[in-house]
């Protein structure tokens, strides 16, 4: 029947703005709330609603919209501008403490060694949607250390996804992945400049798409079909269809479609994300977290884990940007190692893929969840909490 579902929906979408409201009040992030609130109402604590087949499928929704928008959100003129210094800062940020972290992980962890991996995965790798929010709070959007941490992070979480993927397969399969994934980057690269050096063109055949249906916005609709095909494409590939959902976004850019097709496009989803689909991902991400009696015991080595990709990620990674950003900008290296700390979305994306498809059992993606919760409330306190939404 239908109403069950559509309650449970509701439930579970209700409970997660709420807590996303009361967490910004309190200055945290409001995915920690939306969190929290799957973890209450899931078997956790209430066990008020089920993780059903069907909500998995909302999920997945959700999920493709929250990474489409991501995409989005990126300029890929920045992240070319900046590739060189986003390279040696993905190394330190992320690389580097994702290999400490999964070698920690193979000693206290005892889920084997792919699981380990995807834990030590999920919780080193930033997080795009908490680090943009971080930069635009710290007004360093126009400066040069914040369009360098937005850079950086595109490709962190790029490469994220592609060991997501590879760490799926078997060996023959990863291969695969490596190379198919070479190849779409190379076509990406190819399409982006073929666009962007007929940008008029290409605005030129939206408004005739739009005058010839007497509807505006359905040329603009089109823009997520694309982004669906290019994920659908992902999947044929052997990649995660998020990846394709990423790639499909970063190409759309305001010079490409025009400043106010862009702001109409970003806008609309930015408002489905923040009201809907942002919200119900992460309480139905929450909502399957299930610690069990043994899993509490494994806390402990959590945090060790959660140690041994922070701690170096901050320490090495302000170095590296005292090397990588121009000696004027005195605070940026420190602004830098900090927001790039900032973990959260992406990492609970990798554990809810990686759940779905069977790597991670309940109590290794529980352990992701509350190393997630914990790590996204940590970064804005070293910041000095200013208000640092999803």
């Amino acid at each position: 029947m239908a109403y069950p579902f559509i309650l449970q929906v509701l439930i579970v979408l209700a409970a997660a703005v709420v807590a996303g409201e009361i967490f910004e009040q309190l200055r945290m992030p409001s995915v920690a709330g939306e969190l929290l609130s799957g973890i209450i109402l899931g078997p956790t604590f209430l066990g008020a609603v089920s993780f059903t087949s069907d909500l998995q499928a909302i999920s997945e929704i959700a999920l493709f919209f929250i990474i489409f928008l991501i995409g989005i959100e990126m300029n890929t003129e920045t992240l070319r501008k900046h590739v060189p210094a986003a390279l040696l800062l993905a190394f330190t940020s992320f690389v580097l403490p994702l290999v400490l972290a999964f070698g920690v992980a193979a000693f206290v962890l005892p889920f084997g060694r792919t699981s380990d991996f995807i834990v030590a995965l999920a919780i080193a790798v930033p997080s795009i949607s908490i680090i943009s929010v971080l930069v635009m709070q710290y007004e360093l959007l126009e400066k040069e250390s914040g369009q360098v941490i937005l850079s950086t992070v595109v490709v962190a979480d790029l490469v994220a996804f592609v060991l997501l993927a590879a760490a799926s397969s078997p060996v023959p399969s990863t291969v695969s992945v490596v190379a198919y994934t070479a190849i779409f980057i190379a076509a990406f690269v190819l399409v982006d400049w073929i666009l962007n050096t007929r940008r008029q063109e290409f605005r030129k055949a939206l408004v005739r798409m739009g005058r010839v249906a007497r509807r505006e916005n359905l040329a603009y609709a089109l823009l997520i079909v694309v982004g669906l095909a290019v994920a659908s494409m992902f999947q044929l590939m052997g990649l995660s269809y998020i990846i394709g959902a990423y790639f499909a976004g970063l190409i759309v850019h305001d010079g490409l479609i025009g400043k106010k097709a862009f702001q109409e496009v970003s806008q609309t989803l930015s408002k489905m994300n923040g009201g809907i689909f942002i919200p119900l991902f992460f309480g139905l991400a929450g909502l399957e977290a299930n610690l069990s009696s043994s899993g509490y015991g494994l806390l402990p080595g959590l945090g060790v884990v959660i140690g041994a990709s922070l701690v170096p990620a901050v320490a090495l990674t302000y170095f590296s940007a005292k090397k990588a950003l121009r000696r004027g900008d005195s605070g940026g290296p420190k602004q830098v190692a900090l927001a790039l700390g900032g973990r959260g979305a992406v990492g609970i994306v990798v554990a809810s893929v990686a759940l779905g498809d069977g790597i991670l059992n309940s109590t290794a993606y529980s352990l992701i969840v509350i190393g997630t919760l914990a790590v996204s409330l940590l970064v804005p306190l070293l910041l000095g909490r200013k208000n640092v939404a999803n």
